[in-house]
C-alpha cells in the first residue's frame, strides 16, 4: 500500500506591525467585524449565514463552497491574498466579490482573542484554532518561522461544504451587543440581503430584513436615483400626495462615468433618526457591491441648515470599485479615500443634490403642514378659502411652516392665532389700498371696509380677554396650591389689570419704578419683625394716569386698621417726594392693600365704613384676593360669552385650541 503524502503544515507569515495595524486592530465594533465575515460568506457563494450569540462566544456559519486544506493555506492563512486577481472577477454564482485586500479575515481579533475555524469542501474537513497572544508572540521572535495554528481533529458536525467561525475569549465591548441591535446594524451595512439576491442572514434564528435598518418607516419625502421601486415600497409614511421625486437624469449628467443609484430621504422629525440604543441614523451611506464602503457622506459636508438634521439615505456606486482600478477604500474599510478623484466626484454630485433637496424641502413641508392642519381644523381651511391671490399663498405657506415648527404646543397655538390676525390685518391694508382707486359715488364698499376693520379690532380684543382669563386662572391655581408668596406677588405686579381692568403698565418707566420700589422696601425695614412677616411685599407700578403702590399682605394675616394706616403714612410722604421727580408728577396716587382677611374692626357696627374712611385718609383702600379673582373672572367671562356671538374669527381660534389640546394628549 503506497504511503500517504505528508500533509502540508498550516502556517501564517506576516510582519507583526502589519498584523496589528491592518488586521487585528482593524475594527472596534462587532457589526464591523461580522460584516467582514458575512462579506466572505457572500464571496463564497453562500445562500445562508447564521450568527449565534452564545455564552461568551459568537459563531458565524455559512453554507458556501468552503475551503480545502490547500485553500485554507493558500488563501485564508495567506494574509493579503488578492482574491479577485487570483480567482476572477465573478463567483460561480455570478456574484461580484466584495473582498479585495485579503486582510478582513484578521478583523475577528479586534473583538476576540481566540478564533476557531471549521471549514469543509467536497467532504474534506479542516479545522484549526488561532490565538492572538500566540500570534503576537511568534511574530515578535522574528526568526523567520511562521505562526502555526492549532489543528483540531474533530469538527462539531460533519459538513459537505461551508465554513463556521467561532469567536471566543471575547473582549469586554463584544459582550454588550443584543441580537436585535446586531440585526439592525448588519441590515444597515448590506443591501444584498434578501430573496432577490438569494442571500439570507440571521441572528439567533431571526432573519435580518431591510426593514431592520430602522429608517424606512420614517421617510416622509424622498428623491430617487435609478430604479428604486422595491425600496420605495418600504416607505410606509410618505407624505400624502407627494410621490418619490426621480432625480436620475440630473445626477447621471453630473456624475458622467459614475453609475449612481439609490435614494435620499427626509423624515418628519429629526428625533426619529435617533435609535433606542443611541445610534444616530442621520447620515448618507455609500455602498459598493452591496456593502457599506463609506458610513456617512453627509457628515463630510458639515451642513449647518436645519434640513440636514432630517436627512437619511443610501447611495450605491459600483463604479467606485472596479477590479482594474486602484482600491478607493482606506485601510479601515469603513471610509473612502477623500483625495481620490472618484470620491471627490461622487461627493460633488451628492452635495449638488442636497442643495436641490434643501430648496424643495421647506416648500414641501410647509405645503403638507398646511394640508394636514386644514384637514384637522376645518375652520382654518374655510378662512384660507376666503383669502385671495398672493395673500392666500403666503398664508398657506406660513401656516404650514408653523405646523411643522420645532416648538411646544402652546407656543405653536399662539403663533397660529397671531398669524391669522396678522394676515387679517394685511387683508385690511389691501382693502384700504383698493379704496384709493374707487370712485366717490360708490360708498358701499367703503362702509364694508371700515366694518371689517372694526371686526378685526373686536377679534384682537377677544384674544386679549381670553388671555386675561388664563392669567386669572393661573393666579387662582397659585393661591389654591399655596405657592411661594413671591410667585404670587410677581404675577400680580406683572398684570396690573387684575386690580383694575383699565390699568396697563406704562412702558419705559421701569427705571423709576425700580428706584421707588427700592425706597419702599428700604422704608419697610423699620417695621418690627412681626410686621415684616405679615407682609408679602410692597412695590410700585405706573399705570395709565395712576401711580400705584401695592402692599400685599399674607392671605392668612389679619392686620388692625391703625397698624395699616401707620405703615402707609410712614412711607407715603417719601414715595410722593420721589414721584414728584418722575415724568408724571400730577398723576393720582393709588395705594392698595391686597389682603386675604379684613382688619378686626371690619365686623364691628359701622366697622366697614370706619376702615374705609381711615384708609382713605392716607389715600389707600382695601382689596381682597377672593374679590379680585371673582370680579375679574366674572367681568371677563361675561364679556367673552357675548363676544363669541359676534367675533367672526372666534370659531377659527377655538378650532386651533382644540387641535393643540388633542395633539398634546
Amino acid at each position: 500500500m503506497p504511503s500517504q503524502p505528508a500533509k502540508r503544515p498550516l502556517e501564517m507569515k506576516i510582519n507583526l506591525n502589519a498584523l496589528e495595524h491592518l488586521g487585528m486592530n482593524l475594527y472596534s465594533t462587532i457589526p464591523a467585524v461580522l460584516s467582514e465575515i458575512v462579506a466572505n460568506a457572500w464571496d463564497a457563494d453562500a445562500s445562508q449565514v447564521s450568527v449565534t450569540l452564545g455564552d461568551g462566544e459568537i459563531s458565524i456559519k455559512d453554507n458556501g463552497v468552503g475551503m480545502t486544506r490547500d485553500e485554507v493555506i493558500d488563501r485564508f492563512l495567506n494574509v493579503g491574498f488578492q482574491r479577485r486577481s487570483e480567482m476572477g472577477s465573478m463567483t460561480p454564482r455570478n456574484r461580484k466579490p466584495m473582498g479585495r485586500k485579503g486582510i478582513g479575515k484578521l478583523s475577528s481579533f479586534s473583538i476576540a482573542n481566540v478564533v476557531t475555524v471549521y471549514t469543509a469542501r467536497d467532504d474534506e474537513q479542516t479545522a484549526f484554532r488561532m490565538d492572538a497572544a500566540k500570534i503576537r508572540e511568534q511574530m515578535r521572535r522574528d526568526d523567520g518561522d511562521a505562526y502555526h495554528p492549532e489543528e483540531i481533529n474533530h469538527a462539531p458536525e460533519k459538513r459537505q461544504s461551508g465554513t463556521c467561525i467561532v469567536l471566543t475569549a471575547l473582549k469586554h465591548s463584544a459582550t454588550q451587543q443584543t441580537s436585535r441591535s446586531l440585526r439592525q446594524r448588519i441590515a444597515r451595512r448590506f443591501s444584498i440581503i434578501g430573496p432577490r439576491n438569494g442571500f439570507s442572514v440571521s441572528v439567533d434564528n431571526d432573519d435580518v430584513r431591510p426593514e431592520d435598518r430602522g429608517y424606512y418607516q420614517h421617510v416622509e419625502y424622498c428623491w430617487t436615483y435609478g430604479d428604486q421601486e422595491e425600496t420605495v415600497g418600504r416607505f410606509s409614511r410618505l407624505a400624502d400626495g407627494q410621490p418619490p421625486m426621480d432625480r436620475t437624469a440630473e445626477a447621471m449628467k453630473a456624475a458622467r462615468n459614475l453609475d449612481i443609484t439609490g435614494w435620499i430621504g427626509t423624515v418628519q422629525r429629526s428625533g426619529l433618526l435617533k435609535t433606542e440604543d443611541g445610534e444616530n441614523l442621520n447620515r448618507l451611506a455609500i455602498f459598493m457591491r452591496g456593502k457599506v464602503a463609506h458610513e456617512d457622506l453627509l457628515g463630510d459636508f458639515g451642513l449647518k441648515e436645519i434640513f440636514a438634521d432630517y436627512v437619511v439615505g443610501e447611495i450605491h456606486c459600483d463604479s467606485l470599485d472596479q477590479d482594474d482600478d486602484e482600491d478607493i477604500a482606506t485601510s479601515s474599510r469603513q471610509t473612502l479615500k477623500h483625495d481620490d478623484p472618484r470620491f471627490r466626484k461622487i461627493r460633488d454630485v451628492v452635495h449638488k443634490e442636497l442643495r436641490h433637496i434643501a430648496n424643495q424641502w421647506s416648500e414641501l413641508r410647509n405645503r403638507h403642514g398646511s394640508k394636514v392642519f386644514c384637514k384637522e381644523v376645518p375652520a382654518v381651511a374655510e378662512w384660507l378659502g376666503d383669502l385671495q391671490g398672493d395673500t392666500r399663498k403666503k398664508a398657506e405657506r406660513w401656516i404650514g411652516r408653523l405646523n411643522v415648527l420645532k416648538s411646544g404646543d402652546e407656543t405653536k397655538r399662539e403663533l397660529l392665532k397671531a398669524s391669522i390676525l396678522a394676515f387679517e390685518s394685511y387683508r385690511r391694508k389691501e382693502q384700504l389700498d383698493f379704496l384709493e382707486n374707487m370712485s366717490d359715488e360708490n360708498i358701499e364698499p367703503i362702509l364694508q371696509v371700515f366694518d371689517d376693520i372694526d371686526d378685526l379690532q373686536l377679534s384682537y380684543y377677544g384674544q386679549i380677554v381670553k388671555l386675561r382669563l388664563g392669567v386669572i386662572k393661573t393666579l387662582e391655581q397659585k393661591l389654591n396650591t399655596d405657592q411661594k408668596e413671591i410667585v404670587i406677588r410677581d404675577h400680580i405686579y406683572k398684570h396690573l389689570w387684575l386690580l383694575d381692568p383699565s390699568w396697563e403698565r406704562v412702558k419705559g418707566s421701569e427705571a423709576k419704578e425700580k428706584r421707588i420700589t427700592n425706597f419702599l422696601k428700604e422704608d419697610s425695614q423699620g417695621l418690627t419683625a412681626q410686621e415684616r412677616r405679615a407682609r408679602i411685599d410692597i412695590g410700585y407700578r405706573t399705570a395709565q394716569g395712576r401711580h400705584v403702590i401695592i402692599e400685599l399682605k399674607r392671605a392668612s394675616v389679619q392686620t388692625p386698621v391703625d397698624e395699616l394706616t401707620r405703615q402707609i403714612r410712614k412711607y407715603r410722604s417719601g414715595a410722593k417726594q420721589l414721584i414728584a421727580k418722575t415724568d408724571f408728577p400730577n398723576w393720582q396716587v393709588d395705594i392698595i392693600c391686597l389682603v386675604g382677611r379684613p382688619p378686626p374692626e371690619w365686623n364691628e357696627g359701622d366697622g366697614k365704613k370706619d376702615v374705609e374712611r381711615a384708609l382713605a385718609s392716607v389715600e389707600a383702600r382695601l382689596m381682597f384676593y377672593d374679590s379680585l379673582l371673582d370680579q375679574s373672572q366674572r367681568a371677563y367671562a361675561d364679556y367673552l360669552e357675548e363676544h363669541k356671538k359676534i367675533d367672526r374669527l372666534w370659531k377659527i381660534f377655538e378650532g386651533i385650541d382644540d387641535f393643540a389640546e388633542a395633539a398634546s394628549d
